[in-house]
C-alpha cells in the first residue's frame, strides 16, 4: 500500500488556514508552514526530529479521539482523511483505529519519508 498517510496526515492535523504562505520542506511530500514548523521543532533546529514528530501524533491521536474509548473511528477523524488513508492505519480491518495502528503507520511513514529524504 502506498506511505500517503504522513504528508497528508500530519497536514490534516497541523491545518490552520496557512497554505498561502511560503512553506519548508522537511521530508519528500510533507511540505509545512512556518507556522507549522514552530509547532512541531520543539528544539528549534530547524528540522522535525522523529522524537518531536511522534510527540505531536501522540498528542493528536488524544485529541481525535473525541470520546476518550482509545480507538478512532471514522467519525472522529477530519472529513478529508481518505478511505485509503483510514485503510492504511486499520490494520486488522475493524473498522476503528488503536493508538498502536495509529502510531505505527504514522511512525512507519516518518521512517520511510527520512530515507526518502537521505537519498
Amino acid at each position: 500500500m502506498k506511505r500517503i498517510v504522513l504528508s497528508t496526515l500530519a497536514g490534516v492535523l497541523l491545518a490552520a488556514g496557512t497554505a498561502a504562505q511560503a512553506q519548508t520542506a522537511v521530508a519528500p511530500g510533507l511540505k509545512l508552514s512556518p507556522e507549522q514548523m514552530q509547532r512541531l521543532d520543539k528544539d528549534k533546529s530547524g528540522d522535525v526530529s522523529r522524537q518531536e514528530y511522534q510527540e505531536f501524533m501522540e498528542a493528536s491521536f488524544t485529541r481525535l479521539d473525541a470520546n476518550q474509548d482509545g480507538v478512532l473511528d471514522r467519525s472522529e477523524l477530519p472529513a478529508n482523511v481518505t478511505d485509503e488513508q483510514f485503510a492504511a492505519m486499520d490494520v486488522n480491518r475493524d473498522g476503528k483505529v488503536t493508538r498502536a495502528e495509529f502510531m505505527n503507520q504514522v511512525m512507519a511513514d516518518y521512517d520511510e519519508a527520512a530515507r526518502q529524504a537521505a537519498h
